[in-house]
């Protein structure tokens, strides 16, 4: 047998080995446990901690007293389809507290806007987005011909100060070569578009759509340019949980129903 022969076999034997070794560790293993999963399935009740101070997102209703909002019928209806008649329990924390409150264990998901953050990924595990707040074109009703940014060269633009542009670089480079207009607020560059002051306005999605809701008069274009996206975070041993919510939030994007929470709270 030549060397390379022998090499060969002993890499045919190795292999072997560790696939026998793998089975007997599957067979042998308990597999995996999530108690945060567990209780929320033996309970029927998802704890969710958010502060209720970002309306439309989560407020307190100052006739009832009762936690209101997008978030919170987002959660109410996330409970019920995690489990047959689940039902969502809010703690309200303090928007500072919100990750203390999760990582101590006296909630099992945040619902709070809270956007993406990669710097916490080794303290929490995040859902898939549900809400992308990014910053989106909005121009005057009957406005045919700005339908993109490249359809921004030349015009007046309405921003707010302190306006930075991101995405990516050919993007930015672009928006910021533009002869930009800039006002105290983005409700200030809405209403300065609405008055004719400018012919397009580049503000966050959330102001638009809350702007949108009470005037009228003017429309978003297209998806947003850059996104700020809205995820839930659990804490990282809440595997099965997190594998749960992704599938429901993945099927209330398919069946509409994000896009009715949106209509109903904008």
């Amino acid at each position: 047998m030549t060397a390379r022969q022998r090499w060969l076999l002993a890499a045919i034997l190795m292999a072997v080995l560790l696939a026998v070794g793998l089975w007997l560790l599957r067979r042998v293993l308990p597999p995996a446990v999530d108690p945060t999963w567990e209780r929320v399935v033996e309970t029927g009740v998802l704890r969710v901690c958010t502060d209720p101070s970002w309306p439309p997102f989560e407020f307190v209703d100052e006739g009832t007293g009762q936690v209101r909002g997008f978030d919170m019928e987002l959660a109410g209806l996330l409970a019920a389809r995690l489990v047959p008649g689940g039902r969502a329990q809010i703690v309200s924390v303090g928007f500072d507290g919100l990750y203390d409150a999760l990582l101590a264990g006296r909630c099992d998901a945040v619902l709070s806007a809270l956007p993406y953050e990669p710097l916490r990924t080794r303290d929490v595990a995040y859902s898939v987005a549900y809400f992308n707040a990014g910053l989106v074109l909005v121009v005057r009703e009957g406005t045919t011909d700005i339908e993109a940014p490249e359809d921004l060269a030349g015009r007046a633009v309405g921003v707010e100060w302190g306006f930075v542009p991101e995405g990516d670089s050919r993007q930015r480079l672009f928006l910021e070569s533009l002869g930009l207009r800039r006002y105290n607020t983005p409700l200030d560059a809405l209403r300065a578009l609405q008055a004719g002051e400018v012919e397009a306005a580049l503000v966050d999605r959330i102001t638009a759509l809350a702007y949108l809701r009470d005037c009228r008069g003017l429309r978003i274009v297209g998806q947003p340019l850059t996104d700020l996206n809205y995820v839930i975070p659990v804490r990282p041993d809440s595997f099965r949980l997190l594998e749960e919510v992704n599938r429901v939030l993945l099927e209330m994007r398919r069946d509409g129903t994000l896009e009715q929470l949106q209509e109903a709270w904008f």
